[in-house]
């Protein structure tokens, strides 16, 4: 089948679209994905055995626009490109793209899959035109996710909500990783010139509001014997590195710049536990998984995480990590030291984390289920 799939970033580091993309072209499906463009990625390229289109929209070099004309030709501009691929299944990558795949689709009579990333009713926004923006993107939501031929969403209390708000009974694709092996190592001890003696607390993922990152360095003083690095990108502008300061934890707390998609893992590997802190803002954020919990597991290191539904439900399942109160500093110190404390159940931990890898928590095993949903879509003619 030719499958046309549509996010609506430009497609750099989006790792869940390329997995799905990459294992249905290995699976001999003829798949395009198209994103946005800059003018200085290129607009058409092949990777993973399928091909990526980007769309540059000309008001997003404008300064002035009126409100909303940005909108108006993104949807316009990537629903007519979407319709000149002429594809058997346009596949929507979240809410922000649905309407225009589900355009493409009855213009064309192509089945529609709608990938739901994330919960986008209870989602909050600032600037009124956020506000308006989010408003009309549930509403679209609403109005065409049950309309589709596929649901897909990223785990069982997503995949819940959207039953209850829709009807739907979405494929759940968990976002794990690809599996591989990963060695014990002291690269992230070698390259922070960490001391021997000092346990490491990961958290890796970038570095924005509503991670709970404040709360992890306000924790800081209560770890035993342990440190905190901080790998991903910046997107507070040093507030958190002005946080450590004054807090007076600077020389515990460890800043290093995001790495390769490729490279994550094994850079968490060299860690002693991974943290989780994300509050619960809203509701995507209460009931999300996230990568990072698939990353540290992966690693084979255990996880200290938000007590919320997911995560305590995979780290609780797999006996792979425990849980904490994000809200509280001294309930984040304590799970990280009574984890690192116990031997015995930290390396039991951390012998489950590879066997859940291995055998069920890798993209190998939920690629199954996108695949299938695809042959049914094909069967179904």
């Amino acid at each position: 089948m030719k499958i046309c799939m549509l996010v609506l970033n430009k497609f750099t580091h989006d790792t869940r679209v390329y997995k799905e993309a990459h294992s249905l072209a290995r699976d001999g499906h003829d798949v395009t994905v198209w994103a946005l463009g800059d003018g200085r990625l290129p607009a058409q390229e092949r990777m993973g055995g399928f091909t990526v289109r980007r769309r540059e929209l000309r008001l997003a070099r404008t300064a002035w626009r009126v409100p909303g004309m940005l909108l108006a030709e993104q949807i316009w501009a990537l629903t007519a490109a979407l319709v000149r691929e002429r594809a058997d299944v346009y596949h929507a990558h979240d809410a922000n793209a649905l309407l225009q795949a589900y355009l493409a689709a009855r213009l064309t009579g192509a089945s529609l899959v709608y990938d739901a990333h994330e919960l986008w009713s209870g989602g909050i926004a600032h600037k009124w035109t956020a506000r308006l923006r989010l408003a009309a993107m549930q509403r679209i939501e609403g109005a065409l996710a049950r309309r589709a031929q596929g649901v897909i969403t990223v785990n069982e209390s997503v995949a819940q909500e959207l039953h209850r708000l829709y009807g739907v009974s979405p494929v759940v694709l968990m976002n794990c990783q690809e599996y591989v092996e990963v060695e014990k190592s002291d690269l992230l001890r070698r390259e922070l010139h960490i001391p021997p003696d000092r346990r490491i607390a990961i958290y890796a993922g970038s570095l924005t509001a509503g991670r709970g990152l404040e709360n992890l360095l306000a924790a800081v003083p209560y770890l035993e014997r342990t440190v905190v690095v901080l790998m991903g990108r910046d997107r507070l502008n040093g507030k958190l590195q002005r946080l450590s300061e004054e807090l007076g934890v600077s020389d515990r707390v460890y800043f290093h710049p995001p790495v390769p998609s490729e490279e994550v893992t094994r850079y968490v590997a060299s860690a002693d536990v991974g943290v989780m802190p994300t509050l619960a803002i809203k509701l995507s954020y209460y009931y999300g998984s996230g990568n990072k919990l698939f990353h540290y597991i992966m690693a084979g290191i255990p996880a200290a995480v938000s007590d919320q539904p997911e995560k305590r439900r995979i780290v609780e399942t797999y006996d792979v990590g425990v849980v904490f109160d994000e809200t509280d500093p001294r309930s984040i110190a304590q799970a990280i030291n009574d984890l690192l404390g116990d031997r015995e159940r930290y390396e039991r931990m951390c012998r489950n984390a590879r066997r859940a890898a291995r055998e069920e928590l890798n993209w190998g095993v939920e690629e199954r289920k996108l695949l299938d949903l695809y042959r049914s879509l094909e069967a179904a003619g």
